[in-house]
């Protein structure tokens, strides 16, 4: 076993109960794979495959729920706009409304983020919806994301997270 398979593991133990805390990019991905698969390879999710959609979907799958921001939900709807459009989108938005707007089983759960608690340089330097979910990670919140900036804040910070990228890697997705 590697050492992402044992510290992967490590984390699941960790967080499964309460969560993952999911990013614009890799809850694209996994929204488009699960709802809409023939979008994979357009446009934002250009650099992502079938079996990215597997990996992460499999890999979210280990926990109890899939955590957000309402920042991240707004980037994610507006990039998901623009991905498709005509017909496709409207299908696809009165798919992503019970998800991102009603409190139901197999909903994601928006995570509160305390203005107080985003650091100002973070701001500055990574804007507003990364520098809350950085702040949410410090709370003891696993983060997945595709994100190299937001993967070392986050883990500088003293939080949990886990780069997309890397597993793709050890995948041989890349």
């Amino acid at each position: 076993m590697s050492s992402l398979e044992q510290q992967l593991l490590k984390l699941v133990s960790k967080h499964s109960a309460r969560g993952i805390l999911i990013d614009t990019n890799v809850l694209l991905l996994y929204l488009f794979g699960n709802l809409l698969p023939s979008a994979i390879g357009q446009k934002r999710l250009s650099k992502y495959g079938t079996q990215d959609v597997d990996l992460v979907s499999q890999f979210v799958g280990r926990f109890g729920q899939l955590l957000t921001t309402q920042h991240v939900l707004a980037e994610t709807s507006n990039l998901a706009r623009q991905i498709i459009g005509g017909g496709l989108r409207h299908e696809l938005s009165l798919r992503l409304h019970p998800l991102f707007c009603l409190e139901k089983p197999g909903s994601l759960k928006s995570c509160n983020v305390d203005g107080a608690a985003i650091d100002a340089d973070l701001f500055a330097r990574l804007g507003l919806t990364d520098a809350g979910l950085t702040s949410l990670v410090q709370a003891d919140t696993l983060l997945l994301t595709d994100d190299l900036d937001l993967y070392v804040s986050a883990v500088s910070a003293g939080g949990d997270a886990i780069n997309f990228t890397h597993m793709r890697e050890a995948a041989g997705t890349v």
